[in-house]
């Protein structure tokens, strides 16, 4: 808009310049009035000079309309030209003082239109000239001095046109280096927003400092009137800890207390469009972000505004909404590139900082089950061992009673079946470091643990890629199955046990089958049913389901499908 702007001032401007040469070049005819004259010529030349005048004072009066008019219609030149040949016919020729009159057309045309005007409009002129110079005269013709003008008007198109030429470049190179000064400002401040984003990543490990540290940056750096930023949570599939910042109204930013979850369960609005689609969304006809109107009022507040989404790795981060844009004009594309690359750095901070929270979160997790595993290695098993050995040795000492040798036996028997549970429960808390072998291994370790006597098979089948999978999921699978072990062998009498993984496209899924007793699933309340309610809600922690089949008589399957994509903080409440 502004390079046009300067092209309409210039182009006026040098359209002034050339009314004013006309108003020189009548000098000559006036000052041709008082030379000596015959009566006759002398009406015939006041005429021109008064036609000449009136034409100039018209185009004085109208520059700025004649000028955009001559524009939008270059053929006016040709009228010009032709007023310029009557003037100069009915005046002497090529004797005739409104020579420099004649020229300005040919001027403007060099001006206005470059070298390819210039050259048209004397080819124009010096056609109309040489049929003039062939109609009948009072008195010869100065050959000479009409070629000499022909050749003049050409060389004053080619001369004039040319420089218009190389000013038209300069003007496009200046306002090529204006426009590649302000990209490279915009460039800077991106930079400096990058950086801060990185110094608060650094000293921060509150996200809601980082938001902050993004929305001053829009709107104090960029200069946007209002921006909002969120943070989306999949598992619920909406976004939460809104954060706000209104140039208008506060220079601190405010958490949206009253719409702190905007839920996007069968949303279809730009706010879902944005989130789920991954894209950039742009609003200029009012349309809300979303169905619900509290939430709309307090998103955005204009008709304008645009949606962008935080992520990264293609894993959703958090959503910003920029609003109160014009109303009349959608963003330029260097605004848009200027936000896109605001919101990739952005995402990759919050993701970054996210991602370090929860490694944190479970190295801490880890380390406590470390310390509870070792304190019941250490203390409790130690104790539970030196009882079971007290007890053996009072059996041995005293071996007349048989009551107290059934009392101690019993007793000798619960302690050797904690110790055993106690192992596990160590196993079970250390269970991070879940391998194929240490998945295989413990598997039958439980089962002799729970049958020592027992004749019961297990079979286990895992793919090639087992120890690739997250270490959450390998370690929620364990549990599950050793819970439905436990099942099997102590409930279900069972004889044969499979245990089974899939690796699918997106999913992972584990079926454990036995040939056991049976049961009805619809007549067991799982609420009170441990094992079974242990075993779905570990599965729900992964994002999965878990699925029990099972008749009277012919046997139990389980399957649980769990998600490939879980993550360590999925798992982190499983303890």
């Amino acid at each position: 808009m502004l390079r046009l702007f300067y092209a309409d001032t210039q182009q006026t401007v040098t359209f002034r310049l050339l009314v004013g040469y006309r108003w020189i070049s009548l000098l000559l005819p006036l000052i041709w009035l008082f030379s000596p004259r015959q009566p006759a010529a002398a009406a015939i030349e006041w005429a021109a000079l008064v036609i000449a005048a009136s034409l100039t004072l018209y185009l004085t009066v109208t520059t700025a309309t004649t000028n955009r008019l001559l524009l939008r219609f270059p053929a006016l030149l040709g009228l010009d030209l032709l007023v310029s040949l009557l003037l100069v016919g009915f005046t002497g020729l090529e004797r005739s003082p409104y020579y420099l009159y004649s020229l300005a057309p040919i001027l403007a045309a060099a001006f206005f239109f470059r070298v390819r005007g210039g050259v048209l409009a004397a080819t124009v002129y010096s056609g109309l000239y040489l049929l003039t110079l062939l109609l009948p005269h009072p008195g010869p013709i100065d050959v000479m001095a009409a070629i000499g003008q022909i050749i003049s008007f050409f060389l004053i198109g080619a001369i004039f046109g040319y420089p218009a030429h190389l000013l038209q470049q300069l003007e496009q190179t200046h306002f090529e280096l204006a426009r590649k000064n302000i990209e490279l400002t915009q460039r800077n401040r991106d930079l400096n927003l990058v950086r801060e984003l990185s110094l608060v990543m650094q000293s921060s490990i509150d996200p809601a400092e980082l938001q902050e540290s993004i929305l001053r940056g829009l709107v104090h750096e960029l200069g946007y009137p209002r921006a909002v930023i969120g943070l989306y949570d999949e598992a619920l599939d909406a976004v939460s800890s809104w954060i706000t910042l209104d140039a208008a109204t506060t220079d601190a930013a405010a958490k949206m207390s009253h719409v702190d979850l905007v839920s996007l369960k069968n949303e279809a609005g730009p706010l879902a469009r944005a989130i789920k689609g991954k894209l950039v969304v742009e609003i200029s006809s009012g349309e809300p972000p979303t169905a619900v109107e509290p939430v709309n009022r307090r998103l955005v507040t204009a008709a304008h505004y645009i949606i962008l989404p935080l992520s990264l790795r293609g894993i959703t981060i958090g959503v910003i909404v920029v609003d109160g844009l014009p109303a009349d004009q959608r963003l330029s594309q260097v605004d848009r590139l200027s936000l896109d690359n605001l919101a990739t750095h952005a995402g990759v901070a919050l993701g970054s900082m996210r991602l370090c929270i929860d490694r944190a979160q479970q190295t801490a997790i880890t380390e406590e089950r470390n310390r509870i595993a070792a304190d019941l290695h250490d203390n409790v098993s130690q104790i539970l061992y030196g009882l079971a050995y007290g007890l053996q040795a009072c059996s041995q000492i005293m071996p007349g009673s048989h009551q107290l040798q059934s009392v101690l036996g019993k007793l000798h028997h619960s302690v050797t079946e904690a110790q055993a549970l106690i192992r596990q429960a160590i196993f079970s808390i250390r269970s991070d470091e879940i391998t194929s072998d240490t998945f295989v291994g413990g598997l039958h370790r439980r089962l002799r643990l729970l049958c020592p006597d027992s004749t019961t098979a297990l079979r286990i089948d895992l793919p090639g890629n087992f120890d690739g999978w997250p270490a959450p999921v390998r370690s929620g699978l364990f549990q599950i199955a050793q819970e439905a072990l436990a099942n099997a062998a102590k409930h279900a009498r069972a004889r044969h046990i499979v245990v089974k993984l899939i690796d699918g496209q997106n999913e992972v899924e584990m079926r454990i089958s036995d040939d056991g007793d049976g049961f009805d699933p619809a007549a067991v309340d799982q609420t009170g049913h441990l094992g079974l309610s242990g075993m779905a809600e570990r599965a729900s922690l992964l994002n999965g389901t878990f699925e029990v089949i099972s008749t009277f008589g012919e046997g139990t399957l389980l399957v649980a499908r769990i998600p490939c994509h879980a993550t360590e903080t999925v798992l982190a409440g499983s303890g």
